[in-house]
C-alpha cells in the first residue's frame, strides 16, 4: 500500500504532504528493518550506486594495487608455487581493475555492490588457495593475509551488511572446511606447539572481526538509509513549502472569486508597466469597467446568480488579455479595469467593442435592465507615461470616462 501511493503520487500540494507521511512513518517503525517499499527501495539503490561509483570505486581500485603489491613476498614464501601465486593474483587484479571500469557503462550497473562482493570474495579466495600450494610451514605466514582481506571486506562493502556478512561467512566457512589443506604438521617442538596455539586464536580472532564488521555495517546502512529518508523528507517539505508559498502568493494576488486578478495585483502591474513605458516612450492604456445595473440583478435573481454573471464576465474580459504586458483584474464589487500595455486610444477601443459585442453574446437575461440582457460600460484612457503625470492620474481618467458612459444610457464606451 505504502509503495502505490509512494509511486503514484502526483506533484500537489496534497501529494507532497501525503509522501511526506508515508515517509515519516517508515522512519517512525524502521527499527531493524533495513528494506523500505519497492519504490523508495530502488531510488536508495540508485543512490547508493552513485555513492559506490563515486567513493567506493576507488577504495577497490586502491584495495587490488593493495592485494598486487604483496606479491613480493611470494618468490620468497611460495617457494615451488611462488610463480603460480604471483601469476594468480596478476590476473585477479587485471580483471579486477577491468571489471571496475566497464561494469558502470554496462547493463550490470544495478548489480555493481553484489559484483564488487563477488570480487572481493574472490581475491579471499585466492588468499585460501595460496595458504593450500604452499608446501611447508611457510603456509602459515600466508593466514596473516586473510586479516587485511577482512579489514578490506568491511571498508569496501560497508552499505551493504549482507554482503560483508555473506562474503566474510563463506570466506570463514570455507577456510574451516578446508582446514587440512590450511595446516601443515612442522617437527619442531617449540614451533609445533606456538602454532598449535595460534590457529585457534586466530580463527577466534577472525570470526570476531567478522561479528564487529557485521554490527558496523549494519549500523552503517542503517544510518545511510535514514539519512536518505531524512534528506527525502528535507526535499519534501521545501517543496510544501514551496507549495504554500505560491499558495499564498496566489491569494494574495487574485480574486477569490472570478479567480482573474485582484487590486492589489493590478496595482503592482500598473506600476510596473507604466515605469517601463515611461522608459521606452510607449503608450499604456488603462480601461475601467462596470456592469450596468448589477444590484438590480442581484436583487432580482439572487446572489448566485450574481456571483455566476461575475464569473463568467471576468473569464470573458480576461480572455482577451493575451499578452505579456496585460492584466484584467477586478476593481471591487461590479467593477473590473484593464491594463494594456504598449496600446493606444484606438487599439482600445477595437479591443474593447470587441469584449462589449462578446458580452452581448452571452444574452445573458436581465429583466431590470432595458436591453433585457446583462450589458458593460467603460472608460478608456490611454497616454504616453512621462514625467508630468502619474499612473493614478490616467487611473483617475479612465474612471471619470467610465461614469460618463453610464450617464449616458449605458451599454457604451467613453474615451474623451
Amino acid at each position: 500500500m505504502q509503495n502505490t501511493l509512494y509511486q503514484n503520487q502526483q506533484y500537489t500540494l496534497k501529494g507532497v504532504e501525503d509522501q511526506i507521511n508515508i515517509l515519516t512513518g517508515i522512519l517512525d517503525q524502521r527499527q531493524w528493518k533495513l528494506r523500505f517499499p519497492a519504490a523508495l527501495e530502488k531510488s536508495y539503490l540508485d543512490l547508493r550506486n552513485r555513492r559506490f561509483l563515486e567513493i567506493e570505486r576507488n577504495i577497490l581500485i586502491a584495495g587490488l594495487l593493495f592485494y598486487l603489491a604483496f606479491s613480493w613476498p611470494d618468490f620468497y614464501l611460495g617457494g615451488e608455487q611462488g610463480l603460480l601465486i604471483f601469476i594468480l593474483r596478476l590476473l585477479i587484479t587485471a580483471g579486477g581493475l577491468l571489471a571496475i571500469a566497464w561494469v558502470p557503462k554496462s547493463a550490470f550497473y544495478d548489480y555493481m555492490v553484489i559484483l564488487a562482493a563477488v570480487g572481493v570474495f574472490v581475491a579471499g579466495l585466492s588468499v585460501l588457495v595460496f595458504i593450500a600450494l604452499i608446501p611447508d610451514e611457510l603456509k602459515y605466514a600466508y593466514h596473516l593475509g586473510l586479516i587485511p582481506i577482512q579489514v578490506f571486506i568491511m571498508v569496501a562493502l560497508r552499505l551493504s551488511y549482507r554482503s560483508v556478512l555473506s562474503v566474510s561467512l563463506a570466506l570463514f566457512l570455507l577456510y574451516l572446511l578446508a582446514h587440512p589443506l590450511m595446516t601443515h604438521e612442522v617437527n619442531d617442538p617449540s614451533l609445533s606447539r606456538l602454532i598449535d596455539i595460534f590457529i585457534p586464536l586466530f580463527t577466534l580472532f577472525w570470526f570476531l572481526m567478522i561479528l564487529m564488521g557485521g554490527y558496523i555495517a549494519f549500523m552503517t546502512e542503517t544510518a545511510a538509509r535514514n539519512d536518505f529518508l531524512k534528506n527525502k523528507l528535507l526535499a519534501l517539505e521545501a517543496q510544501r513549502l514551496q507549495f504554500l508559498t505560491d499558495r499564498l502568493h496566489h491569494m494574495s494576488t487574485t480574486d477569490g472569486l472570478t479567480g482573474i486578478a485582484n487590486r492589489r495585483c493590478f496595482e503592482r502591474q500598473l506600476d510596473t508597466e507604466w515605469r517601463r513605458c515611461l522608459r521606452n516612450k510607449m503608450p499604456l492604456a488603462l480601461v475601467m469597467i462596470d456592469i450596468d445595473r448589477f444590484k438590480d440583478f442581484n436583487d432580482h435573481y439572487g446572489h448566485l446568480s450574481g456571483d455566476d454573471c461575475l464569473i463568467r464576465l471576468a473569464q470573458l474580459m480576461a480572455s482577451f488579455c493575451k499578452r505579456p504586458g496585460d492584466l484584467c483584474a477586478r476593481y471591487g464589487g461590479e467593477e473590473f479595469v484593464i491594463l494594456l500595455a504598449e496600446t493606444d486610444e484606438n487599439d482600445a477601443v477595437t479591443l474593447l467593442e470587441q469584449i462589449r459585442n462578446s458580452v452581448a453574446e452571452l444574452n445573458i437575461p436581465h429583466e431590470k435592465s432595458p436591453y433585457g440582457r446583462v450589458t458593460i460600460s467603460a472608460g478608456i484612457a490611454a497616454s504616453v507615461p512621462d514625467d508630468g503625470r502619474t499612473a493614478e492620474s490616467l487611473l483617475g481618467d479612465a474612471d471619470r470616462r467610465l461614469y460618463r458612459a453610464k450617464a449616458a444610457g449605458r451599454n457604451q464606451i467613453c474615451c474623451v
